[in-house]
């Protein structure tokens, strides 16, 4: 994401406007056990994204970072098996919350949202 970020900012900058979105987990937000990588990196895309966004907000660039709860996915069904699929979210259902921030006017930037499944109890 840095490195991406980076070169996309550049051409966002020539034109005066863009916006870039930053896919993180509700890991940037909370830890649980034998995950310490995994969270590392989530709080550190977070952080990131809240640093690009005070650089970038003077040139009209916007950046969000989406924090998305369980999503429906072969990776986490393989990597959970015992979990319930029920309580995960369709990525579809995130993409869709996706286009919505990204169809928010020109004076508007949100900097951090959360979708999580309505079924995930873990959060209030």
């Amino acid at each position: 994401p840095f490195l991406l970020s980076k070169f996309a900012a550049a051409q966002m900058r020539e034109r005066g406007s863009g916006h870039i979105v930053n896919i993180a987990s509700t890991a940037a937000k909370r830890a649980w056990p034998n995950a310490s990588a995994y969270h590392a990196s989530k709080w550190g895309l977070l952080g990131l994204s809240y640093a690009l966004h005070a650089e970038l907000r003077p040139y009209g660039i916007k950046v969000t970072a989406v924090i998305a709860g369980g999503m429906r996915t072969p990776f986490l069904l393989d990597r959970f098996p015992d979990i319930d699929p029920a309580v995960l979210q369709e990525p579809a259902d995130v993409a869709d919350a996706i286009v919505g921030i990204l169809s928010v006017g020109g004076c508007t930037v949100i900097p951090e949202v959360m979708i999580l499944p309505m079924r995930e109890t873990s959060w209030p």
